[in-house]
């Protein structure tokens, strides 16, 4: 199950960065959980049903997103439900300076959206390659450039957003994905 690989890749990924918040981690067998009142289904159930997430965890730096918890993702839909657009079968499973990623949990596969400002954009057709192109740019935030990603006056360094864009030109599937990621992490 290709979902399986992108999870232990991104919990990997979490535990190998310097820059977290935090506990997650894999879990090989399904976790015990209370049931809560939400349509968890597809990728996103699989996520929530391997993944521990413990003490609000942060990933990245300048990339971070925190992930919500099981027990928290009813608290974080207030307020939601007002938008026109809103599906009830959408689960916001991050945030990042008030804006949220969310998964369409009516499609197996789970397609992410960034909601800026609740403007909604698709991101990618699921999950499990939401993980695997967000782990490859903590690589790239963390590694290639040790984090030093912004000028003296906290402007993205330009290589830094060039080499970032080329490694989502390289992952994604459309050109619109690729302008909607950089608008969700840049504006």
């Amino acid at each position: 199950m290709f979902i399986d690989n992108s999870l232990r890749k991104f919990a990997e990924t979490f535990q190998n960065s310097n820059e977290t918040i935090g506990i997650m981690q894999y879990s090989n067998t399904k976790l015990n959980a209370d049931k809560i009142d939400l349509p968890l289904a597809g990728e996103i159930l699989y996520f929530y049903d391997h993944i521990i997430l413990e003490d609000g965890p942060i990933l990245g730096n300048d990339l971070y997103i925190r992930f919500i918890e099981k027990n928290q993702l009813k608290n974080i839909l207030d307020g939601w439900d007002n938008d026109p657009e809103w599906k009830g079968s959408y689960i916001i499973f991050a945030e990042r300076n008030g804006d949220v990623l969310l998964c369409d949990s009516s499609d197996i596969k789970s397609p992410v959206y960034g909601s800026v400002q609740m403007d909604m954009y698709k991101l990618t057709d699921s999950l499990s390659d939401f993980l695997d192109i967000y782990s490859n740019l903590i690589k790239v935030e963390e590694v290639e450039f040790g984090g030093d990603v912004a000028d003296d006056d906290f402007n993205h360094k330009p290589e830094y957003l060039l080499r970032i864009e080329k490694e989502l030109n390289k992952n994604l599937s459309s050109k619109l994905f690729v302008d909607n990621f950089m608008y969700f992490f840049f504006g």
